[in-house]
């Protein structure tokens, strides 16, 4: 009888040490972006290769009956760490059809940008200490700055913000990365519509431009050279050399001869 029991036993073992499962395992960093399973199919009667997938040791689903399974890591902290467990079959391998996502991304990256009513806004990650932003506008097809702004520095997400300059109607923005490491790095272009009020100026006879609010300007000469810039409700022109110039301000160009 226990010689029995005994066979039984070893039986038993066997059976179940045949039916565990592997682990396979990917680790990385989350950067904003799904993670994409690939789950082979094993045949007639065998199913799929996985048997469960774990992210950060919580159970994210047992047995996924697809061919692809995405994994949904939104609401985890961009540069999080990410440790992904897999349990499959013993006879296949299980695979990430986008890896690259998950890597340590050790060169600067933006993750958002955007504009309001008030101000141009942008969030990147891994920005250098030693580095600076421009800020830029587009004007008649020409990109003209209108500010800088100092990085912060560090490996995780930075915040940074300029009051915005907008003009009636259209208004195209865009930010430029600068970093002695690495080339420029432009961010995508917003195009924000404003319904603000038309501003409107005036030349004054001691020869003062007199804005109805304030406004970034850009001054030309008649060799279409900036001689002026500014952000402001006038601009003194007293003591420009008599002449031909073009005022830049709000989507607009204006000439005007200095007498």
């Amino acid at each position: 009888m226990m010689r029995n029991y005994s066979l039984l036993f070893l039986l038993f073992t066997i059976i179940s040490f045949s039916s565990i499962g592997k682990d396979t395992y990917f680790r990385g960093f989350y950067n904003g972006e799904n993670v994409f399973v690939r789950n082979p199919y094993l045949g007639q009667g065998a199913g799929f290769c996985i048997e469960a997938i774990y992210l950060n040791g919580q159970l994210l689903v047992k047995n996924p009956d697809v061919s692809a399974y995405q994994i949904d890591m939104q609401g985890l902290e961009v540069d999080s760490r990410v440790v992904i467990r897999i349990v499959h079959d013993d006879s296949c391998e299980p695979e990430l059809t986008n890896p690259e996502v998950i890597k340590d991304l050790l060169e600067f990256n933006w993750l958002k940008f955007y504009v309001d009513e008030n101000e141009i806004i942008w969030i990147t990650t891994k920005e250098s200490k030693e580095g600076f932003y421009i800020v830029e506008k587009q004007i008649d097809n020409e990109w003209m700055i209108l500010d800088t702004v100092k990085t912060k520095g560090g490996i995780f997400i930075n915040q940074h913000s300029v009051e915005a300059d907008h003009s009636f109607g259209e208004n195209l923005y865009r930010v430029q990365y600068h970093d002695l490491k690495l080339p420029v790095k432009y961010s995508e272009t917003f195009n924000y519509k404003s319904d603000k009020r038309e501003i409107t100026y005036a030349i004054t006879d001691d020869w003062m431009i007199e804005f109805s609010e304030e406004v970034s300007f850009w001054l030309y000469n008649a060799n279409s050279r900036i001689i002026k810039r500014g952000k402001d409700v006038t601009c003194d022109i007293q003591k420009l050399p008599k002449g031909r110039y073009m005022l830049k301000y709000d989507g607009k160009e204006v000439y005007f001869d200095k007498e």
